[in-house]
């Protein structure tokens, strides 16, 4: 291969990456801000609010230094030391957002759990998900004794065979995974003895439970981390997408039941809207008979004390009462069966 060949393949999968990273981190950005919104508006933030923002800004932080590896490029000894460092850093703070995202779900399920030993398997997983970032340091950062990029690696003194590493990462991985399935399974208790038609029941345990998705992102990240591949830049580039993905997707799953509430409430308030005393009586004008409405009603008065003046004199006032109350009758059934759309 050319080095314009090799040139163009650089541009076509660094610039595919780039693209990747910042589509996940955007939509999780959108969906971050629905669930703060909704939060502020009708109640308040709480800790995993708090915690969920901090990791999107981790988040951020990492996809801009995607950016800046990928524009550095790795031509020579130097930029090759940069690119490695700016691959280990963004490594460790996607799996510190990840970690703390997972921890915000713990959070956010234990203030609607009320079963004593689903409340301390959330503590454990709050606890063990922070513990885990002990290993998955471990393996970011020391390099393997095999590598032969060793000695461009920021911390190249000290090494661990690869297979110690491979499986240091991958259970660390497979752990988060774990822990994501059970997370998602945990909603289905506390909504089904929630006051909610089934339909919604379904919705929101299906929103909430999109953890499992997370589950399906964590098999390909484990596949790709015991197979042996070259560790090579444009492996190590590709691999930024899954550990997007994961923090990415699992905070986007804790937002989309907060769209449930914006629903209701706009729902609610173009309900409160058109049940104002002037948009009923409008409505109700609207689709009563032409014979009803005021014109009619007025036709009607001009012409029966007429007719029942000339008919019969008090007998003619009698008719006019008579009419007057069936009108009467008409008016007010009409307006008791009306109901606001």
């Amino acid at each position: 291969m050319s080095d314009h060949e090799a040139a163009l393949e650089d541009a076509a999968v660094f610039g595919q990456t780039n693209v990747a990273v910042w589509v996940l981190t955007t939509a999780a950005g959108l969906f971050l801000a629905v669930r703060i919104y909704c939060r502020c508006r009708f109640s308040k933030p709480w800790w995993d609010d708090v915690l969920l923002t901090v990791s999107y800004f981790i988040l951020l932080s990492s996809a801009a230094l995607v950016s800046r590896t990928i524009i550095n490029g790795y031509g020579t000894e130097e930029e090759q030391r940069r690119f490695l460092l700016y691959q280990n850093t963004w490594a460790a703070l996607t799996a510190i957002a990840t970690a703390w995202t997972k921890v915000a779900f713990a959070i956010t399920l234990s203030r609607i759990m009320h079963h004593r030993l689903l409340k301390l398997f959330l503590w454990f997983v709050m606890i063990t998900a922070n513990l885990m970032l002990i290993p998955t340091m471990l393996a970011i950062w020391t390099p393997a004794c095999e590598d032969p990029r060793k000695v461009l690696r920021p911390q190249h003194s000290e090494c661990f065979p690869l297979v110690v590493l491979r499986y240091m990462g991958g259970t660390t991985i497979v752990y988060g995974g774990v822990i994501d399935v059970l997370l998602a399974l945990i909603p289905w208790f506390v909504i089904k003895g929630l006051l909610l038609e089934t339909r919604e029941k379904i919705g929101l345990s299906v929103a909430m439970s999109m953890g499992f998705i997370t589950g399906i992102v964590v098999i390909f990240r484990a596949f790709f981390q015991l197979k042996k591949i070259d560790n090579n830049f444009h492996y190590l580039v590709f691999m930024s997408i899954f550990q997007f993905l994961e923090p990415c997707v699992t905070l986007i799953a804790q937002a989309i039941p907060m769209f449930r509430a914006l629903v209701v409430k706009v729902k609610s308030s173009s309900i409160h809207r058109l049940s104002s005393p002037d948009d009923i009586m409008l409505s109700a004008s609207t689709r009563l008979p032409p014979s009803w409405t005021s014109k009619g009603h007025d036709e009607q008065h001009e012409v029966a004390p007429q007719q029942g003046s000339d008919a019969a004199g008090p007998a003619g006032r009698d008719v006019d009462d008579d009419l007057e109350r069936q009108e009467s009758r008409r008016s007010r059934k009409s307006k008791s069966n009306f109901v606001i759309p």
